[in-house]
């Protein structure tokens, strides 16, 4: 077999096993942003777990509506752009597909965030979901304290007030989050 041929055949060869193993990988946990804004409050009453897992479902049920709507009027703009330049519409349709896949991942997110099934993995890979997406909003919580506290400290009067007050907010729901995730309800949770 000549070279180049081979080299061909290795990079095609390289090329499919990269794509199995992008293919088998499970759907990154959702993350912060336009379409999953960080939850508007933190209801943790009661168990921690069951606290979490409900702040969880409610964030991501928002998030796909978000990106259903987001869906909706990215087919209205392709449309509209398929009456136009060729890069519009290719930049559209590309958005099109982006959203598809966010949409997929987290129909497959809510599928594991509310699966009941006892089995250890199943549970196992429950509480790693919710691990990461609390510790996305402990994080974002933890930047914006951060941020009111450098508007408090630039402002005077009532900018100040209000900043120190949401830093202080913010600030409480982070260590909230902190401390339910820390509880023997997720602690003990998916271990034998």
């Amino acid at each position: 077999m000549p070279a180049y041929k081979f080299a061909r055949l290795r990079a095609s060869l390289a090329a499919a096993a990269l794509a199995g193993v992008l293919a088998a990988a499970p759907a990154q946990a959702a993350k912060l942003g336009p379409y999953f804004p960080i939850p508007n409050g933190f209801n943790l009453n009661g168990v921690a777990r069951d606290s979490l897992l409900a702040i969880q479902s409610n964030w991501l049920k928002n998030g796909l509506d978000n990106l259903e709507k987001a869906r909706k009027e990215a087919d209205a703009a392709l449309e509209k752009a398929k009456g136009g330049a060729q890069d519009q519409a290719a930049a559209a349709e590309q958005k099109v597909k982006d959203l598809d896949k966010l949409i997929e991942d987290t129909k497959a997110e809510i599928a594991i965030a509310t699966n009941s099934d006892a089995s250890l993995e199943v549970q196992r890979e429950r509480k790693n979901k919710l691990l990461a997406n609390v510790n996305q909003w402990i994080n974002e919580l933890d930047h914006m304290a951060t941020e009111q506290m450098k508007i408090a400290i630039m402002s005077d009067g009532g900018a100040a007030m209000t900043a120190e007050k949401l830093n202080h907010q913010y600030s409480q729901a982070a260590d909230d989050l902190q401390h339910a995730k820390r509880d023997n309800s997720v602690e003990s949770w998916g271990k034998q």
